[in-house]
């Protein structure tokens, strides 16, 4: 009898020591598979080249965010180097190999005209910083704008125009996305007006720097406004300057990118005068991302992109910690999110994956430089 029980305590024992070598097994193989599924987001910013300016600015948003987030998650950026080919190498690197579940980035509409079949093939959203909201790529799921629509500018220069009874616009523009997508909302919201009439379309090579002939082409028209959408800051100073230098004292209308680059203002500063843009209201809390991020970073923001990426990051932290550790799930929260009051204004996606328009104001340029709103 006694040898039975002393046999069953060593089988209870023996039962025990395997329980705890499965849990043990167990609670290792949960370890290794939540390792594996490690929550990654991925940044692809323009940090060398032209646009660096944009994309370091973008990757200091991003990186102030997840200190502010209080939140371990697994970051990898990546340098879209002002450049197409490498913008598409970097979203690659980022899906395929890192297997971030989603990507903050890349600044620009060129840039992500490429990189928006990556994010198809690959399931994942990009969440760009700085880019056309209206471009056709820009749509949900896989590719969102977190800035809002340049639409907001031309609903205020069209009532500008209207307000001041101008009838004739000729256009001056690029063989370019950006200036083509510019130039279609510009005169989309001209035409709701009433009354006034574009009479001229030039595109132009985006390279182009003598712009004599199209400017004796518009002088002879005799336009009211000149709207420019050249591509780039060089070839728009290039152009008013050629204009100008023909006698005629139209004002030409341009974007704000344009119109405030720092470009026009060294190179072009005598010439400035008469030429009007609008700009977005901004944002109640602008200041106070400015004074955070010059007190991180010792230096001035540089690009509205700063805010953005700082916005879109921390919206993914939001969505992270409401238990989205997956693309699908990152997609799901985006469609369903609570508007968050970010820096850069409400953060709400509507059913193409934009912000709302905002409201803007139209500005002109004085015989001093000045920048002054105009009613």
């Amino acid at each position: 009898m006694e040898n039975n029980t002393q046999k069953s305590r060593f089988a209870l024992k023996l039962l025990g020591f395997l329980a705890v070598i499965a849990l043990a097994i167990s609670f290792a193989y949960i370890q290794k598979n939540n390792a594996s599924k490690e929550v990654v987001i991925g940044g692809l910013f323009h940090l060398t080249g032209f646009a660096s300016f944009a994309g370091e600015a973008s990757r200091d948003g991003f990186l102030m965010a997840i200190e502010d987030g209080g939140m371990q998650v697994k970051t990898v950026i990546e340098d879209a180097g002002s450049s197409l080919k490498q913008s598409v190498s970097g979203a690659t690197k980022l899906t395929e190999v890192d297997k971030a579940i989603a990507v903050i980035g890349p600044e620009w509409t060129e840039f992500g005209e490429v990189v928006a079949p990556i994010a198809e093939r690959a399931h994942v959203p990009f969440i760009s910083p700085w880019v056309v909201a209206e471009a056709p790529f820009v749509k949900p799921p896989y590719y969102w704008s977190g800035f809002p629509s340049d639409r907001t500018e031309h609903v205020a220069l069209a009532q500008y125009l209207s307000s001041r009874g101008v009838q004739k616009v000729a256009i001056v523009s690029s063989n370019n996305f950006w200036s083509q997508i510019n130039t279609k909302m510009f005169e989309e919201e001209v035409a709701k007006k009433g009354g006034i009439v574009v009479i001229s379309e030039d595109e132009l090579d985006q390279t182009t720097k003598d712009f004599r002939t199209v400017v004796a082409k518009i002088k002879k028209e005799n336009p009211d406004v000149i709207f420019s959408a050249l591509a780039n800051d060089v070839g728009h100073g290039a152009f008013v300057l050629q204009v100008r230098q023909t006698g005629m004292a139209v004002p030409i209308m341009t974007h704000s990118s344009r119109a405030t680059s720092p470009v026009l203002k060294d190179r072009y500063a005598p010439i400035l005068h008469d030429q009007v843009f609008a700009e977005m209201v901004p944002a109640e809390r602008k200041d106070e991302f400015e004074k955070k991020y010059e007190a991180r970073f010792g230096k001035k923001v540089a690009s509205p992109s700063a805010v953005v990426a700082y916005d879109m990051m921390t919206v993914l932290l939001n969505a992270v910690k409401a238990g989205a550790h997956t693309s699908d799930e990152i997609i799901g929260y985006f469609h369903k999110m609570p508007p968050y009051e970010g820096y850069s204004g409400q953060i709400a996606f509507d059913a193409e994956g934009r912000l709302p328009i905002r409201k803007a104001v139209v500005k002109m340029y004085n015989r001093a430089g000045v920048a002054q709103e105009v009613k």
